[in-house]
C-alpha cells in the first residue's frame, strides 16, 4: 500500500537478543582505572580527616573509663565501711597486695580492709577489689600528701577533700574525681594546677 505523500516510511529492524545482552553486560562492568583512582583518593582524604578525631575519641574513652573506675572503687569502699562497721582503704598498688607510697595511681590500686589501722591491707584477708594499670598514655594522681584514703564506719574519708586527677597525653585534658570529707564522691572538671601536675608526669 503506498504511503501518504510527505511521509517517510519507517522500517522496524529487530535487534538480536545477544546484542542486547552484550550491551547490558558492558554497562554493568566494573570501574575504569580512572574512576577507581578517584574513589581511592576520596577514601584516603576521608581517613586523613577522620583519624585525629577518632584518636581523640579513643583518648576521651580511656580517660572516662579511668574516672568511672576510681569513682566506683571509692563508692564501693565507703559502702563496705558503713555496712560492715570497719575501716576500708583505697590505695595505689603495683602487685594488688600492698599499698604504695606516693600520689601516682597509674599502675593500679586496691580496695581492702584495714582493721588494724596500719595503712596496709589486713594480712590473710583477700582484697575487696583489685584494679590493674591504666592504659598507656593515661595517668592519675591524687592531691599532694594524700596517697591513700581510709573510709571510716561512719562513711567519712577523714581529713580534707581529696582530688583525683585523670589526664590523657593525647588531648592534654582530663577530669577530676573529688572525695569530700563526708565521703561523698563526685566527678568534675580539673583545675589548671592539678591538670598540669598530672600531665607533667608524662615528661619524667
Amino acid at each position: 500500500m503506498p504511503l501518504p505523500r510527505g511521509t517517510r516510511g519507517l522500517q522496524t529492524v529487530p535487534i538480536p537478543m545477544e546484542t542486547v545482552m552484550r550491551t547490558r553486560h558492558a554497562a554493568m562492568d566494573g570501574f575504569t582505572l580512572t574512576e577507581l583512582l578517584i574513589v581511592l583518593a576520596i577514601a584516603a582524604i576521608t581517613l586523613m580527616i577522620g583519624a585525629p578525631a577518632m584518636g581523640s575519641l579513643i583518648a576521651r574513652s580511656h580517660a572516662s573509663g579511668a574516672e568511672a573506675s576510681i569513682a566506683d572503687s571509692l563508692r564501693h569502699a565507703r559502702t563496705t565501711a558503713v555496712m560492715h562497721n570497719t575501716r576500708v582503704l583505697v590505695c595505689p598498688s603495683r602487685d594488688g597486695r600492698r599499698c604504695l607510697k606516693g600520689d601516682d595511681w597509674q599502675y593500679g590500686w586496691i580496695v581492702a580492709n584495714d582493721a588494724d589501722h596500719d595503712g596496709q591491707p589486713d594480712t590473710g584477708v583477700q582484697a575487696l577489689a583489685t584494679i590493674g594499670a591504666l592504659p598507656a598514655g593515661t595517668r592519675m594522681i591524687t592531691s599532694a600528701g594524700r596517697g591513700q584514703l581510709a573510709f571510716q564506719p561512719s562513711g567519712s574519708a577523714g581529713g580534707s577533700n581529696v582530688t583525683f586527677t585523670v589526664c590523657h597525653t593525647r588531648d592534654r585534658n582530663g577530669k577530676s574525681v573529688v572525695v569530700a570529707n563526708s565521703g561523698r564522691v563526685r566527678i568534675d572538671s580539673p583545675d589548671a594546677a592539678h591538670l598540669q601536675a598530672c600531665l607533667a608526669g608524662f615528661q619524667q
